[in-house]
């Protein structure tokens, strides 16, 4: 597997529209926070066919930046192998990268304490 910057949205954090008790510059920072720390954790697999579509995975965390339960997928996963590998990828992503520390710093706990990512294959 090689290892890519990945390609990462945090589609959302605690409530999709700009948060009500985080300024734009908190969730900015929030997000780019995420989005570099999941990045070095992120083996993309290699070789990977044009049809593996974005995935997005959902987690919650404690207030110590630990995942609380396990990371969930949205939607479907379609049945191709390809595809099961990239959802695999991602969601280990977010596990070894656990605990998130720092964020508390950035904003309100009530921020973050839902996140969604989206994990896009990389333009080969």
């Amino acid at each position: 597997m090689a290892h890519h910057r990945a390609l990462l949205a945090v589609a959302a954090l605690a409530g999709l529209a700009a948060p009500a008790r985080a300024d734009d510059s908190a969730a900015l920072a929030l997000a780019t926070a995420l989005h570099q720390k999941i990045a070095q954790c992120w083996n993309v697999p290699a070789d990977l066919p044009a049809h593996v579509d974005a995935v997005r995975v959902g987690f919650s965390l404690t207030e110590a930046g630990e995942l609380d339960g396990s990371p969930k997928v949205d939607g479907p996963v379609a049945g191709d192998p390809a595809t099961k590998t990239f959802v695999a990828s991602a969601v280990r992503a977010v596990v070894r990268c656990a605990p998130f520390t720092g964020l508390e710093k950035l904003a309100p706990y009530d921020t973050w304490k839902s996140v969604s990512v989206t994990f896009r294959r990389p333009e080969m």
